[in-house]
């Protein structure tokens, strides 16, 4: 383990308050505000070189972790290789970036009077209560504080919050989730499960790929102080027909998981595939005794046995608007998941998976039975040619005293900003 990673690691458990004026929530830890670059005008064009984020301690400016990160024309991180247009130029602040920071790496505000050693301040960031940062051009100083450190080549990823080891051949197949404080034994998850299925010319001729068939390729990986990005590309084969390419960013953070999709379908292939469906599930390692919730069960959730008995519950209706599901282990650890899309799929027919069998087999796996196996499912072709949509895996101890449909909408919001030029 690195020394900026530790250090890090000592950051992240500042949640009270660094000085009176800036206090922080307990759904805080491990947040990170994203900010566009088209939010910060006032250094718009600016080389990225040139720019860093500061906050005030003990009356001086100090550098905080930071990261710009390119974006692509289709809203992903921009990689060379992808086959995506950068969206503005190369090395300079444009609109479509994104400026990431910890919540609660923030500081109470400047006095007026106060400036960085070095540098010109920019504009002041405002989050949290009455907490801020500063954007600043022309200031050497940067911090060595990194929240997460992830092995490309071995697959394993650590942060001061939790252990994630998966194949690193396939990103898809999740090997061991631990999480700081949990009082289970071994690995909270099974793994991670994508399915893709369809009827060929007839919804009777289906076909299914899975994690096996599903193998992505990567073509573009970073990691920052904020957090690692992996580019990878699928292509799908169902009956010898190449439906699409499907490219996933998957992201890691210092308290949370994304993988974000995008596909393009050519018409051609919403004939040919009758009823398409896209499926993306965690798998839990024998987790009896938690307690899951939805929106429409925030005060009667269903308890994990390891039987196939909670059809109103498995058989629930889901919606773009409310789909969060809540897995409460009762073990210090929870897992909260979100699926978003944008403003033009949000009428994407949605199910819920939810399977709670002991016996049952759903491949691949390395534990026997579902328990549970939960997630969701897409169906049908979306009226866009192009389907879009992320899937949020949040890791926090517990609900923090929060019923579960406050503690959802509050840790899946993005966190507000108010930016000032300074």
């Amino acid at each position: 383990m690195t020394l900026r990673l530790l250090l890090a690691f000592c950051t992240l458990g500042f949640t009270v308050t660094a000085e009176a004026q800036c206090r922080f929530d307990p759904l805080d830890q491990g947040r990170v505000v994203k900010i566009s670059g088209a939010q910060l005008p006032a250094a718009s064009g600016m080389s990225l070189s040139s720019l860093s984020v500061m906050r005030v301690e003990k009356g001086r400016f100090i550098p905080v972790a930071y990261q710009f990160d390119e974006m692509d024309q289709k809203g992903m991180v921009w990689f060379a290789d992808s086959g995506f247009e950068l969206a503005g130029s190369p090395g300079q602040l444009d609109g479509q970036d994104q400026l990431l920071l910890m919540l609660t790496d923030a500081g109470p505000r400047a006095p007026a009077d106060l400036k960085p050693e070095q540098g010109e301040l920019i504009a002041r960031l405002t989050v949290a209560e009455d907490c801020h940062f500063y954007l600043v051009q022309g200031n050497p100083e940067r911090s060595d504080n990194y929240y997460v450190a992830h092995d490309i080549e071995s697959g394993e990823t650590r942060t001061a919050l939790y252990q994630l080891d998966v194949d690193p051949d396939n990103e898809l197949n999740w090997r061991y989730l631990g999480y700081r404080g949990y009082l289970g034994e071994g690995s909270i998850i099974d793994t991670l499960k994508m399915r893709m299925s369809a009827g060929v010319l007839s919804r009777f001729t289906r076909m299914t790929l899975d994690n096996h068939n599903l193998r992505p390729k990567r073509v573009g990986f970073s990691v920052g102080p904020i957090r690692s990005v992996m580019h990878l590309r699928t292509k799908v084969v169902l009956a010898g027909i190449p439906v699409m390419t499907i490219q996933v960013q998957a992201m890691r953070y210092a308290a949370h998981y994304e993988a974000h999709t995008y596909a393009k379908i050519p018409d051609l292939y919403r004939a040919t595939l009758k009823e398409p469906e896209v499926s993306v599930t965690v798998d839990g390692n024998n987790q009896s005794g938690a307690a899951v919730y939805t929106a429409n069960f925030v005060d009667s959730p269903v308890i994990v046995d390891g039987k196939p008995d909670d059809l109103a519950f498995a058989n629930q209706a889901l919606t773009m608007d409310a789909n969060w599901i809540l897995f409460d282990s009762q073990r210090d650890f929870a897992l909260l998941t979100h699926l978003t899309v944008p403003d033009e799929l949000m009428e994407t027919p949605l199910a819920l998976i939810y399977q709670d069998d002991a016996s049952l087999t759903v491949e691949p796996e390395q534990f026997p039975g579902q328990l549970p196996n939960l997630g969701y499912s897409l169906h049908g072709w979306p009226q866009p040619e192009e389907l879009r949509f992320t899937v949020s895996l949040y890791f926090e101890e517990g609900l923090k005293g929060f019923a579960a449909d406050q503690f959802a909408t509050r840790r899946s919001a993005e966190v507000p900003v108010q930016v000032r030029d300074r």
